[in-house]
């Protein structure tokens, strides 16, 4: 990395902070942390899981993305409106390491995988927990036609059932 990016990647860790968005301290421009993150917003005693991602590299998925984007106005995703809701709502935002996931190197579609189910594995921790995080979060086994499918048949036999 140029001294000149890391002079920018420092000015947007600065102005985050002065947004009420801070990232753990590990996840730092040379961590290379690779694994599955979460966004919280926190308030008082109250933390409400709101978005889990996976990276290759945490620090630059934050400062080239989510958390960049959102600095620049930019809200185009419901991670991006989170952010700007919780903190309209007087929350801080917080970005943390939830696991990480090192490489096997064994074939690429191998260590995707691991990453992949290392995240689904976190979204339904949080889900079995009580939280519904994101509406745009789904696992990448997910088809778009499946949702159709399950659309059509599981929720149509639950309101039967439900009767």
């Amino acid at each position: 990395m140029t001294k000149r990016e890391e002079k920018e990647f420092l000015k947007r860790i600065e102005k985050a902070k002065l947004n009420n968005i801070f990232v753990q301290e590990e996840i730092t421009i040379n961590s290379h942390i690779r694994g599955v993150y979460g966004f919280f917003a926190k308030k008082g005693d109250k933390e409400i899981p709101f978005y889990i991602g996976k990276s290759n590299n945490i620090f630059i998925r934050m400062f080239t993305g989510h958390i960049y984007h959102y600095l620049r106005g930019v809200r185009k995703t419901d991670v991006h409106k989170r952010i700007e809701d919780f903190l309209e709502k007087g929350y801080i935002i917080e970005a943390r390491v939830l696991k990480r996931v090192r490489y096997k190197g064994d074939s690429f579609i191998q260590d995707a995988n691991r990453l992949a189910l290392a995240e689904l594995k976190e979204i339904v921790k949080q889900q079995n927990i009580g939280f519904c995080i994101t509406e745009d979060q789904i696992s990448e086994a997910v088809k778009k036609h499946e949702k159709k499918e399950w659309d059509g048949k599981f929720a149509t036999e639950s309101k039967v059932n439900a009767t």
